[in-house]
């Protein structure tokens, strides 16, 4: 049986699986093998960062009270800290099922990819977009077939 296609999968597909070169066996197996332990950290990494950014926000909240050109940034801001919680969340939920090669880690994975890139759009983030946008779903695509 074959899986359900995800939202922009099909279309991504084309481009990342089919125009982009394609990894070495090694290589798919260096990011089936040790990139659930790489996610891992970088989830426990990105946890501290979250952190950060409350405490600076918190801060902020109160100065764009008296300034209105504040305000449309921390709103922003508050936004893409609630879009990075879901995909961080998707991180961590991702780690088990993407240790034992299931779909539904890399389903996770996938979605956690995608609010992370709409986050980057929301603030503007043009450059990390579409650099992380490409590198994700390049590295994502070659890995799939690995993944039941």
């Amino acid at each position: 049986m074959l899986p359900k296609h995800l939202l922009l999968e099909k279309e991504l597909e084309s481009i990342f699986l089919h125009k982009f070169p394609p990894f070495p066996e090694t290589t798919k197996d260096f990011f089936v093998r040790y990139g659930p332990y790489i996610l891992l950290v970088l989830a426990v990494i990105a946890v501290f960062g979250l952190l950060t950014a409350f405490g600076i926000l918190g801060g902020m909240s109160i100065a764009s009270i008296a300034t209105a050109s504040w305000g449309g940034i921390v709103f922003t801001a508050w936004i893409a800290i609630g879009l990075s919680l879901v995909s961080l969340l998707l991180f961590f939920l991702a780690f088990t099922p993407l240790k034992n090669r299931q779909r539904k880690g890399w389903e996770y994975l996938y979605y956690s990819v995608l609010i992370s890139l709409t986050a980057n759009l929301i603030t503007l983030s043009i450059f990390s977009l579409i650099i992380s946008g490409i590198l994700w779903f390049w590295v994502l695509f070659q890995i799939r077939d690995r993944y039941i």
